[in-house]
């Protein structure tokens, strides 16, 4: 069994440490066995012994009680071991209780607190809501009060203007002078920008200016309305320069105002046409120029988002007669071409013949360009027609470039390729080099830069070419009562809601409306009135857009104002502040503003976007809309409306017979009673149908073929049958001449896209087409109303022409051809999704050919495409982005990922330039700015700058970078950053450019305005007045900026430049005195003098020294050193032109009058009071002869003349002058006129100064009450309206 000992025992529990035993042993020794051993036992234990022997010990041994007390202490301390543990495992246990019961009285008040701070919120929120409503409502009572005020003082104004206006007349027909209306609330206008800003203590100091001879401008009004004098036109020429005289006006700036007119009618078009004519032998010079250099014209021009067609009609055989519908469409052709390149041979063809003749007969062939590369004679000489027709063209095409005697089809070809690439740069607004395409870096930082290739951005051309095309037709009988209808609408006092023309499909609502707006121009020009408009093509065009229709409207009113802010493209922004900007705009207009939209119950979710319609509308905005009766939606019903109705039988009469006479066709009586029975109903009385049945009947050439076309005509009872008809009719024709199904292709690719088809898109898909067979095509379907050309492509025209398309070819078997066609279109548009090659008709039309297959991964991947965003961010389309991504499934967060993964992925592939990298990332910055996810544009902006600063740190483009991260950090409360990014980016402007450029003063205006949002004006204003002074030396153009006259100017200048290479003239003269007048216009005074100086000297050598012209161009260039204060200069210069006017003219004559009001004005910034003070008293006697004694205008000149004598001190001959310029605006204009308050001022500072005081207090008491009465009226524009003068420093003008 073993001992105790040898039990296993672990070496840790024999002791606790403080020799207490942890165990009891089993086996206890004997005492002589325990420490007592025999010498001779060597200390080893006995062997042997038994277990009962080992436990027979004596138990009263001392040391076994010592151990049993030592264990029993033992025991008991680990009893109150335990017992310690377990009370605190018991308090333990209750403070965790107690713990756990506060926690879930925590709990529960947090859950209180929570639901009491959501109720809060939610109070707040109704807070909020209820105080917004409040202020809407209490603004629109406000507003409403207002233009119920100002219509009420509007109505007074207007009669006290008509009888002013009358006496005017009278007086001025009593002295024999013409009547040349001038707008009274233009020229008020004007003056009220001039008043002194003086104290009413301090009257002298106001005074202590030049003396005005602005009446000569207000109340002259004999001189002809159309110089920059009376800064009415839309081009506004701010600034001294306002001495051009009407001559120089009508010669030069009057141009410059159709840059942007009310109306313009002359679209510039997307494409550009170049016709080429060329014979049989020249047929090489054809193909070599075709192949070799139209591939690089065509990028040249597509780098500027336009197109470019080659047109080439080839003879096959010049012994066949030629088909009179071939000559027809080449005539066409001709006519609408930009470019006119003819490569003529030894002889020509008939049609080459024919095309040449119609070129230089043409009304618009001084407009079109034209280059002439005649071959060298061959051995047998040229024939007698070459001969004539190089003599025709030298004669009457004086502008045309000539090519002689090349040798080869290369020569010939290269010539036309070098004068056909600097035409299109001149015609594009490039620079000859084109170098800085990919300069990175553009001043005006827009999305419109960012992308290269755009063109017509808000797509303003393309409405043009809708209006034009809507004044084209003649069907308009009966509109007279309409158009009475629609100017009371205009004219009406108060505020209106808009005027709805109603009427169904093809009654001319669009004719209606385009020539109401032609008559509305002539009186819009007169009375200040801006005219907006927009035509909405099919549901499906980008027209019926209602958020880029928008874009383009603010962008047009914004020309109106001046700094305007950066346009958005958030669609949610345009529509809130497109209401803003049309009360702004109107209110500073004096006609106010016309708004014409037609057809706006095809735009999508227009109801949705156009609420500010049912909103009460301001004083001086007008709309006027047109719906289909069917569509209009229920909320506009209650607009006020005029219905229009189809033709009278005798109208239709009446148009047939003019339609016909004027192609020389005639019906007989039997014919004439078909057509008028057949014309009764409201379908068949339709003007659309009308000028269908014209078109067919006019297309007869003989009797027995006009009996034809009657009969299946007359088959017909609605324009789409009539459509339908005819279509059938032309498809059977074109198939047995041309191949069967050409015809069917043509339309049916024009149907199936957006917004039509270019007719090089069209060749590229229909292998078949032809030029030959096209220009005959495309004749008969524009004569049939069935086509046209807009914004670049081929579109139907009318709704009834798009159902009869359809139910022809995409109805019954060939229902499905609809999906085949826009499949074939999605390849040829998905071909070109490569950078470089994406241009707007494949960002227009890829999209949504996408979306109506219903092909989500496809339209996917085109929205990634980088180059495809570009194009439509680049556009404005943001709208049309935001709704394609949702139709996909994503959010703008995701949107935005998506567009930063492709960026990236780009970057990696390394297929463009740094520079365009950083261009990518920066819009998709300025983009997501756009939308407002700031968080977002913090990335691609930073990795921009990233970009552009490892490239080259001290480049203007890294400023840019930098502008566009200090403005996001601006707009996201971080103004400590963006200041400082502002401050980085300014230092890099002002070493690249110098401290005085346009650019660097943009960003002073940023940082300024930084400034001013965290109140902090005392840094704000130095930095704002340093921006300002920059700008007021920097050249820029006068005009205001418009995408219109974008780079039109520059190209003008380079035209009249062309003409100066010819000999000395009168003609080079004026072509010269013109340039410098544009020159001015831009602020380029330099390039100004130069020119002026050139016309002065060749006028003086071929005209002599006293010639008018010579006075016209002393004139100018006198007004120009004024204008930069070289008075020197100047004054003989003026002194000299007048002393030749008054040699040709009457001293009454505007041309003396204006010379003389210019010179005194110089002497007195000269302080030559002796030379000024006869010129004064001249105008007086000038205003006396031509006006009458008692005419304003003859009070303002006395005015003056009191003026200048007060300022000299002689009292005594300036009170008789103030008293009699007092009693004759006290009788014309009334006791309380402006005017009136203005001389009493004056003159009671006369008597003050003469220690009158007494007379001195009445006269500027009585001065106070009217000027306190006219406060009283109100301000804005019916205060405006009133006051028909002004003292500019205390001056009367």
């Amino acid at each position: 069994m073993g001992t105790g000992s040898s039990f296993f025992r672990h070496q840790d529990e024999d002791d606790l440490g403080d020799g207490v035993i942890k165990r009891i042993p089993i086996e206890v020794k004997p005492r002589g066995k325990l420490g007592l051993r025999s010498v001779g036992s060597l200390g080893r234990k006995p062997k042997g012994g038994s277990l009962r022997s080992a436990l027979s010990v004596d138990l009263e041994n001392p040391e076994v009680e010592r151990i049993r007390r030592e264990f029993e202490m033992y025991r008991l301390n680990k009893e109150n071991e335990l017992a310690n543990v377990q009370k605190k495992e018991q308090k333990l246990d209750t403070e965790n209780k107690k713990l756990r019961t506060e926690l879930q009285a925590l709990q529960q008040m947090c859950r209180k607190l929570k639901n009491e701070n959501d109720i809060a919120l939610e109070a707040e929120q109704q807070a909020l809501e209820r105080a917004f409503t409040f202020e809407n409502d209490r603004n629109k009572v406000q507003r409403q009060f207002k233009i119920f005020r100002e219509t009420k003082e509007n109505e007074i104004q207007n009669l006290l203007k008509a009888k002013r206006d009358l006496e005017n007349k009278l007086s001025r027909l009593s002295h024999g002078l013409i009547v040349d209306d001038l707008d009274s609330g233009s020229r008020r206008s004007n003056s009220l920008d001039n008043l002194g800003g003086g104290q009413s203590g301090d009257w002298w100091t106001n005074l202590d200016s030049e003396p005005s001879m602005g009446s000569t401008l207000q109340l002259q009004t004999f001189i002809n309305r159309g110089g920059p004098e009376f800064a009415h036109s839309i081009v506004e020429l701010d600034g001294p320069f306002t001495n051009v005289t009407k001559d120089d006006w009508n010669a030069a700036a009057a141009s410059l105002a159709q840059v942007t007119p009310i109306l313009p009618t002359q679209p510039v078009k997307n494409t550009i046409r170049v016709y080429i004519c060329a014979n049989k032998d020249t047929l090489d010079e054809v193909k070599l120029f075709k192949r070799e250099h139209v591939p690089e014209l065509d990028r040249l021009v597509s780098s500027e988002g336009r197109s470019l067609v080659v047109v080439h009609i080839q003879q096959e055989d010049d012994t066949v007669p030629i088909n009179r519908k071939l000559l027809s469409g080449v005539g066409c052709q001709v006519v609408e071409c930009t470019i006119f390149l003819g490569f003529l041979g030894n002889k020509i063809n008939k049609l080459a013949e024919e095309a040449v003749n119609v070129f230089l007969n043409c009304d618009n062939q001084k407009s079109t360009s034209a280059i002439f590369c005649f071959k060298a004679p061959g051995p047998k000489g040229v024939t007698p027609e070459v001969e004539q027709m190089k003599y025709d063209i030298s004669s009457k095409c004086s502008g045309a470039k000539i090519h002689e005697n090349y040798d080869s089809a290369e020569d010939g070809a290269k010539c036309a390729y070098v004068d056909i690439k600097s035409i299109l740069k001149m015609e594009l607004g490039m620079d000859q080099d084109h170098s800085d395409a990919d300069s990175g870096f553009s001043e005006n930082g827009g999305p419109e830069q960012l992308c290269g290739g755009l063109w017509d951005v808000h797509g303003q051309f393309e409405q043009i070419e809708a209006l034009n095309y809507a004044l084209s037709s003649n069907c308009q009988m009966g509109f007279e009562k309409y158009y009475e209808r629609l100017n009371t609408h205009v004219q009406s006092a108060g505020p209106l809601p808009p005027l709805l023309i109603s009427g169904g499909s093809g009654l001319g609502k669009s004719l209606l409306l385009a020539k109401w707006l032609e008559l509305l121009q002539d009186k819009a020009e007169s009375s200040g009135t801006l005219i907006l408009y927009h035509f909405v093509g099919s549901q499906d065009s980008s027209s019926a857009d209602p958020i880029q229709m928008t874009r383009r409207l603010t962008a047009k009113l914004m020309q109106y104002v001046s700094s305007p802010p950066t346009l958005t493209c958030d669609p949610s922004r345009l529509v809130e502040e497109f209401p803003r900007w049309l009360e702004k705009v109107s209110s500073k207009l004096p006609g106010g503003v016309v708004l014409a939209l037609d057809s706006v119950d095809r735009f999508r979710q227009g109801e949705h976007h156009l609420k500010w319609l049912l909103d009460p509308l301001p004083v001086d905005f007008r709309v006027v809309v047109t719906v289909h009766e069917d569509t209009c939606p229920q909320s506009w019903r209650s607009w006020p409306t005029v219905h229009m109705e189809p033709h009278s039988s005798k109208s239709v009469k009446e148009i047939i017979r003019t339609e016909l006479a004027a192609v020389e066709i005639s019906l007989n009586a039997d014919q004439e009673s078909q057509v008028l029975t057949h014309c009764r109903t409201a379908a068949t009385c339709n003007p659309l149908y009308v000028m269908l049945l014209v078109s067919e009947l006019t297309g007869c050439t003989d009797e027995g073929g006009l009996d034809d076309t009657l009969e299946w005509v007359l088959s017909t009872s609605s324009a789409t049958e009539l459509y339908q008809v005819t279509l059938g009719h032309l498809q059977q024709q074109y198939d047995n001449n041309y191949g069967r199904g050409l015809f069917k292709k043509v339309l049916q690719f024009i149907y199936a896209s957006r917004n039509g088809m270019g007719e090089w898109e069209l060749m590229e898909l229909i292998s078949d087409l032809t030029w030959n067979n096209w220009v005959v095509l495309y004749k008969d379907l524009v004569d049939r109303q069935v086509v046209t050309h807009r914004g670049g492509v081929l579109t139907i025209v009318h709704e009834q022409a798009r159902e009869a398309v359809k139910a022809m070819f995409f109805s019954g078997s060939e229902e499905k051809s609809l999906d085949k066609t826009r499949e074939v279109l999605i390849g040829h548009f998905s071909k070109c999704l490569k950078p470089g090659k994406v241009n707007f008709r494949v960002a227009d039309e890829l999209p949504w050919l996408l979306r109506q297959k219903e092909d989500k991964q496809a339209l996917q991947e085109c929205l990634s495409n980088i180059c495809v965003f570009q194009m439509l961010y680049g556009r404005g389309h943001c709208a049309e982005i935001l709704s394609l991504w949702q139709y996909v499934g994503m959010d703008r967060t995701a949107m935005v990922q998506a567009y930063f993964a492709m960026n990236k992925k780009v970057e990696e592939m390394d297929i463009l330039n740094l520079t365009k990298v950083a261009d990518m990332y920066e819009t998709l910055g300025r983009f997501c700015c756009d939308l407002g996810l700031l968080e977002q544009a913090l990335t691609p902006l930073q990795r921009a700058l990233e970009i552009r600063e490892g490239a080259d740190p001290d480049h203007p483009s890294v400023a840019q970078s930098l502008h566009h991260l200090a403005g996001l950090h601006g707009q996201w409360g971080k103004y400590a950053t963006a200041e400082a990014l502002y401050k980085q980016a300014l230092d890099i402007k002002e070493n690249a450019f110098g401290p005085e450029h346009y650019s660097v003063a943009v960003e002073l205006d940023a940082l300024a305005a930084l400034y001013r949002k965290q109140d902090k004006l005392d840094l704000a204003e130095p930095v704002h007045k340093r921006a300002v002074s920059i700008k007021s030396k920097t050249k820029t153009s006068r005009i205001a900026p418009s995408p219109l006259n974008a780079g039109v100017q520059r190209k003008k200048a380079l035209k009249l430049e062309d003409l100066t290479m010819n000999a000395d003239s009168p003609e080079l003269a004026r072509t010269l005195n013109e340039l410098g007048v544009l020159y001015y216009l831009q602020n380029n005074q330099e390039a100004a003098e130069s020119f002026f100086k050139k016309s002065l000297a060749m006028r003086e050598a071929v005209l002599g020294s006293s010639h008018t012209d010579v006075a016209q161009s002393l004139y100018n260039l006198a007004g120009l050193y004024t204008d930069r204060k070289q008075y020197d200069l100047a004054e003989p210069l003026y002194e000299r032109a007048l002393h030749i006017r008054r040699q040709h003219f009457p001293a009454e004559h505007p041309n003396v009058a204006s010379v003389v009001k210019h010179l005194v004005v110089l002497y007195k910034k000269q302080d030559k009071i002796e030379k000024a003070e006869p010129l004064y008293e001249e105008t007086i006697q000038m205003r006396e002869r031509s006006f009458g004694v008692n005419h304003p205008s003859v009070a303002t000149a006395l005015v003056n003349l009191a003026v200048l004598h007060s300022q000299q001190n002689k009292y005594d001959a300036a009170l008789p002058l103030y008293e009699r310029a007092l009693g004759i605006y006290e009788q014309s204009l009334g006791l309380t006129h402006p005017r009136v308050a203005e001389t009493l001022r004056n003159l009671a500072k006369l008597r003050y100064d003469q220690g009158d005081f007494e007379t001195a207090a009445k006269l500027y008491k009585r001065a106070t009450e009217i000027k306190e009465g006219e406060m009283l009226k109100g301000s804005g524009r019916s205060s405006s309206e009133e006051t028909a003068s002004t003292m500019k420093n205390g001056v009367q003008r």
